[in-house]
């Protein structure tokens, strides 16, 4: 089976890697906390984004992580979902902040360059 062999080539891999680093971003929180950074900030926030659950893609890849498999996360999503899901904080680097890290602030984005950093 394809799926099968693709599967065992990616273990693998992340068994030989000394420096695997995730990069990711709405995708994958999309289904349980909407699409904030598209425009639509109500669809999936069921009562409160802070109460969303992990998707199964944040419990795959925070078991690999707490497995040392996945040696670093670089995540664009400021919902902790992949520590929600046992991915280890020291590991995790939020680019845009974070709703449970105070040293991480999330700063919303107001649409503008500043006017030194273009012509």
């Amino acid at each position: 089976d394809v799926a099968a062999r693709k599967v065992a080539q990616l273990a693998s891999l992340l068994r030989m890697s000394r420096k695997t680093v995730l990069y990711t971003g709405a995708g994958i929180s999309a289904d349980v906390v909407g699409q904030a950074a598209r425009g639509n900030r109500t669809v999936g926030f069921m009562n409160s984004p802070l109460k969303a659950a992990p998707t199964f893609t944040h419990q795959a890849l925070g078991f690999l992580g707490m497995k040392g498999l996945i040696h670093s996360w670089v995540n664009q999503n400021h919902d902790g979902l992949a520590q929600k899901a046992g991915f280890p904080q020291e590991l995790m680097n939020e680019v845009h902040g974070s709703w449970y890290d105070p040293s991480n602030p999330v700063v919303l984005y107001t649409g503008c360059l500043k006017k030194e950093q273009y012509h």
